[in-house]
Formats: structure tokens, C-alpha cells, sequence
């Protein structure tokens, strides 16, 4: 690490996923139908689900997928199981991966959402980048509100 990295960059590397206050998600059955999958996703609040077998990830599905990967068209599209519009194997965080690595997946992979499991693959909750990002200004809060309105504009 640089060692005139700012203490963002930092915490980046070195705090893990397991720092982040586990906050509730959406978890549905692969063999529930889209309609009570969105209900579900409207209830808790949040763009996706995580879709489990016996408390096992099994995939996700996301706000994208509901745009992307339903035919609207169907008038029975909300009796469509999820298992068969969810992306299977989601990648992955652990607890003990840091902050960085999470990061590096989500805008790597262009996702929102990170699943994090344990080493049995048992769900342990959900990472998103406004979690990464809360987390380090929480740790930071004067030095990442005292940053230019333009980050190419020197202060």
C-alpha cells in the first residue's frame, strides 16, 4: 500500500466485509413465482433478492433482471418462477475479504449487490457499494466531506 494513501484508501485495504454492519435482505425459494419476489424486494426495500436453498445461495435476481430478463409482454410473467429468470452461481464475497476486493467485484462486475457467505456457502447477508462507501466516510467523515464538488478540481 502507498504509504501516502489517504486513510479512505486505507481502510480499503485493510478493513474486511465483515466490518460492515450486516443489514436485512430479501431471500426467496427458487420456486417462487415473481410476483411474490417483487413483493418481497417492495417490502424489505431493496433491488434484489438473494435466492436460497436450505439457507445455500443458489442465485440472485435484481431489479436489472426484472427489466432485462421478464417478457413483459406475457400477461402470466408474474407467475414465472424466479429460478428460471435469476442468475445462478452470483458471485461472492467472504467475511474476511477486504473492503477493496468487494469494491474491486462490484465495479468490476458492474454489479450493485454482493452476496457475502460463509465458507458452507450459508448466505450471511448482502453488500452493496453504498455500504463500502458509508462505511469508509463514517470512518472519514471530514476528510471525504472537505473533497472538491469536481474531483478533477484540486482544493
Amino acid at each position: 500500500m502507498d504509504p501516502d494513501a489517504s486513510g479512505g484508501m486505507r481502510l480499503l485495504s485493510i478493513a474486511t466485509v465483515g466490518a460492515l454492519a450486516p443489514r436485512p435482505h430479501a431471500r426467496v425459494a427458487a420456486d417462487t413465482p415473481l410476483s411474490t419476489v417483487v413483493d418481497e424486494m417492495t417490502q424489505k426495500g431493496r433491488g434484489c433478492v438473494l435466492v436460497e436453498e436450505h439457507g445455500a445461495l443458489v442465485g440472485i435476481f435484481t431489479e436489472r433482471d426484472l427489466i432485462s430478463r421478464v417478457d413483459h409482454a406475457d400477461p402470466h410473467w408474474p407467475r414465472v418462477m424466479v429460478r428460471d429468470v435469476m442468475t445462478p452461481h452470483p458471485t461472492v464475497s467472504r467475511p474476511a475479504d477486504s473492503l477493496a476486493e468487494a469494491l474491486r467485484m462490484l465495479v468490476d462486475g458492474r454489479r450493485r449487490h454482493l452476496p457475502v457467505v460463509d465458507d458452507d456457502g450459508q448466505v450471511l447477508g448482502l453488500v452493496s457499494v453504498r455500504d463500502i462507501l458509508a462505511y469508509v466516510a463514517g470512518r472519514f467523515p471530514e476528510e471525504m466531506m472537505n473533497l472538491p464538488p469536481d474531483p478533477g478540481h484540486e482544493s
